[in-house]
């Protein structure tokens, strides 16, 4: 008897595609010089002064009146910046989305790897391959919209795919803390999951771990450049609601025989 051979790496081929394009992008970064990073940087973070400035072109105008709100290095660097996009830049759309490829160094990049790998194998054996990037494309966008509503002047680049990773987050907690969705049957509507205490505290405690780390954040522009709790929720918004939107098996609003919509 032969025995079968165990896959090097026990995730779908779309999770170890995106952690290899994401990696492949950093190790890529590392070879430019730090003016082309630089341009790259601008060319794909998602800077929200920059792309309301078609809707309320004053926004940037009135960051260089006002000059650098102080004499640290951050105040300074995003009154610089402030003037290169007035002089240099109009709105990018596509940077809600291509914000998502960039990360601000080996551990951001790191933690978001290794969660999607965790959270995001089960979602992606569920969605197959196409429905799962485009959860992972539409959490991205809910994020940079969720940080364009709270910070509409902010002009530090927002980088990294930690929006994309909660909206797998999200779609999660919509099945694999029932019994029958997580063996791949129908996952419960939303309202019953929202019943589900299992998924009440696991939601209230990503929301809560989020915001706590977020409030105590203070990102430089440049050089510390990171996701905001804000897109953090975004992305899981997108993925909890939008579940049904993705998952390829029909929507069962009748309760099977013999469950119930509670687990503990």
């Amino acid at each position: 008897m032969t025995r079968a051979r165990e896959p090097i790496f026990n995730v779908p081929t779309v999770v170890l595609a995106v952690a290899i394009v994401l990696t492949a992008i950093q190790i890529g970064r590392g070879f430019l010089s730090e003016e082309t990073d630089f341009g790259l940087l601008i060319e794909l973070a998602f800077i929200p002064a920059r792309e309301i400035s078609l809707l309320a072109p004053s926004i940037l105008h009135g960051i260089v009146d006002r000059g650098p709100q102080g004499i640290d290095a951050g105040a300074v660097a995003q009154y610089q910046l402030a003037r290169y996009l007035l002089a240099e830049s109009g709105p990018q759309p596509w940077t809600f989305l291509t914000y998502c490829l960039l990360h601000e160094g080996w551990l951001h990049l790191g933690l978001n790897v290794v969660v999607l790998s965790a959270l995001g194998t089960p979602v992606a054996r569920r969605f197959g391959a196409l429905r799962f990037l485009s959860l992972l494309a539409f959490g991205a966008l809910a994020g940079a919209l969720m940080h364009l509503a709270v910070h509409p002047a902010e002009v530090a680049p927002l980088i990294g795919a930690s929006a994309s990773v909660s909206a797998c987050m999200g779609a999660a907690a919509r099945f694999v803390f029932d019994p029958l969705a997580r063996r791949g049957e129908t996952a419960p509507p939303l309202l019953q999951s929202l019943k589900n205490r299992t998924v009440i505290s696991f939601t209230l405690g990503w929301f809560i771990a989020n915001a706590m780390s977020g409030l105590g954040a203070n990102p430089s522009v440049l050089a510390n450049a990171s996701i905001a709790w804000e897109a953090h929720i975004g992305g899981f918004l997108l993925g909890f609601l939008a579940f049904h939107f993705f998952d390829p098996r029909p929507v069962n609003l009748e309760m099977p025989e013999g469950s119930t919509d509670e687990f503990t």
